[in-house]
């Protein structure tokens, strides 16, 4: 097993890049919408809250591998005609909008009203409301529940296999045809996934620890 695992290694990381591409890009444009769609709720627009609850509603009933087929076979039937990596950046980043921005709101909510009355009698707007003053209180309500999303999303990515993008696990499917070992080549798989979980989340705990002290 070794051996074989000594042989594949190299393929198997150079895999890994598209895997933390797609994740790190998913994440981007998850963390962007989440918090317009936050601000959304946030509103005293009704139409604005409406569209934004219906969103949420909508991508959080919806598979994530759905989103994937749409992304990538529905909207070339439309004449908008994705790759692989930018389908599955989409799907990802429209499915896990709808989770940030309920970690968002929660973490909006945690901060005391007397907080938005405040920056409300400054002169301030919502949008100036929530960048200076809301949203540097909620972070700490919201950077726990945002790291366990990105672990979720990590795993996700893992879906990509089934448009032809060529990661990590697409690795591993190749390498198990090839050798005909497919226990051996999904256990390698799976350790190189545990490293990425395991270097991302000490990384996100050490940052978490460091925040916490300066905030203290």
């Amino acid at each position: 097993m070794l051996s074989l695992w000594g042989q594949y290694i190299g393929s198997f990381l150079h895999a890994l890049v598209t895997t933390i591409e797609i994740t790190v890009l998913g994440l981007a444009v998850a963390a962007v919408v989440g918090s317009v769609l936050a601000a959304m709720r946030s509103s005293k627009l009704a139409i604005l809250r409406i569209v934004a609850i219906a969103y949420v509603d909508v991508m959080r009933a919806i598979p994530v591998l759905v989103l994937l087929f749409i992304a990538y076979y529905g909207l070339g039937q439309v004449g908008l005609t994705l790759s692989g990596v930018t389908s599955a950046v989409v799907a990802l980043g429209a499915f896990y909008a709808s989770l940030f921005a309920e970690i968002f709101r929660g973490g909006i909510k945690s901060v005391e009203r007397g907080q938005h009355e405040a920056a409300a009698a400054l002169g301030m707007g919502p949008w100036l409301q929530i960048r200076k003053v809301i949203a540097p209180q909620a972070f700490m309500a919201i950077l726990l529940p945002s790291t366990n999303e990105i672990s979720n999303i990590i795993k996700d990515t893992s879906l990509v296999v089934t448009i032809g993008v060529t990661d990590l696990m697409s690795q591993a499917y190749q390498a198990s045809s090839e050798t005909f070992q497919p226990m051996d080549m999904f256990i390698l798989a799976g350790l190189v996934y545990l490293g990425l979980y395991l270097v991302i989340s000490r990384a996100l705990g050490r940052w978490e620890l460091s925040v916490q002290r300066r905030r203290s």
